[in-house]
């Protein structure tokens, strides 16, 4: 696992992203509200264009600290998978959730129906 140079962070929301092979693994924590939206959408642009610089099979989302995000952050989400089908799914996107927070499933439950062969959801143990 190495740093990949990719990562945000505010008071309260940060990502950061390491390559594992033909993986690029993005820890998420704190909370997705109203002053990570424009970060977050800016930051999932530049994580798609890495995917797509680098050859990687799979962008995996590790939101086991992540412990909330609103739907204008959910909707940076859903234009991230919306570029990755437009592109014509070059790579999968992996949800890893906290199974203590419920909220988690549901709302990405959502984002995987967008696009079944691509997204998947993992729900594992802190």
């Amino acid at each position: 696992m190495s740093e990949f140079g990719l990562e945000v962070a505010s008071e309260s929301f940060s990502a950061v992203a390491t390559l594992e092979q033909d993986r690029i693994s993005i820890v998420f924590s704190g909370s997705g509200d109203m002053k990570a939206i424009d970060l977050l959408a800016q930051y999932l642009k530049q994580v798609h264009e890495r995917a797509m610089t680098e050859d990687i099979a799979e962008v995996r989302c590790d939101f086991h600290q992540l412990a909330f995000m609103n739907s204008s952050c959910f909707k940076s989400f859903v234009v991230w998978i919306d570029t990755v089908k437009s592109a014509g799914a070059p790579y999968k996107i992996g949800f890893v959730t906290n199974p203590t927070l419920h909220w988690q499933r549901r709302s990405l439950e959502a984002l995987r129906r967008l696009a079944v062969d691509i997204v998947s959801i993992e729900s594992t143990p802190s």
